[in-house]
């Protein structure tokens, strides 16, 4: 069953972090419980600033809609500043860049190793944060449906969160 990381672990994560691309990213796994993955395939058009939203692609399902609170759309908007600063020029298709990525448009975007090692420099690996993120809201709400609103989780993985993080729901009626 997944388990919280201790609070102090996650607290002050951004505060270490310079760059507005470390930053977005890290926020985007700790607070929206995004992997490595999932960040990579973002292009620019997924992001819109003006709703607040971020369109998350998935292969063979539905795509899913994050809602970015205030600290998030400014680190967004940090990071397309340093990138019209840095590339005026670039027109590469995605969100995420490197230096080299940035210059070629029909270049790959980052890979996913760019962003598990920031996150391993940091201390807290992307899959550890997902589960950190996703079992404090089950503890908060105690809902599947909103685990599965909110991160675009399954039915049977939603119940399964909800029920580590109330074991005494075990033989209520959530359990599978």
């Amino acid at each position: 069953m997944p388990t919280a990381l201790p609070s102090d672990r996650v607290a002050g994560i951004l505060d270490c972090l310079d760059d507005p691309r470390d930053r977005l990213m890290v926020a985007l796994v700790a607070i929206y419980a995004l992997l490595p993955g999932q960040l990579v395939q973002f292009q620019r058009t997924d992001l819109d600033r003006s709703k607040g939203r971020l369109c998350l692609r998935r292969v063979g399902r539905m795509g899913h809609v994050i809602y970015l609170d205030a600290f998030t759309l400014r680190l967004a908007t940090m990071w397309e500043l340093q990138c019209h600063r840095r590339w005026p020029d670039s027109s590469h298709p995605h969100l995420f860049v490197t230096r080299n990525t940035a210059v070629d448009d029909s270049g790959p975007p980052i890979s996913a190793g760019v962003v598990q090692q920031l996150l391993q420099r940091v201390g807290l690996p992307a899959g550890v944060l997902r589960v950190d993120r996703i079992v404090d809201e089950a503890r908060h709400s105690a809902d599947p449906v909103r685990l599965m609103q909110l991160f675009g989780l399954s039915n049977l993985s939603a119940t399964r969160y909800v029920l580590s993080a109330h074991p005494d729901k075990k033989n209520g009626p959530i359990a599978p």
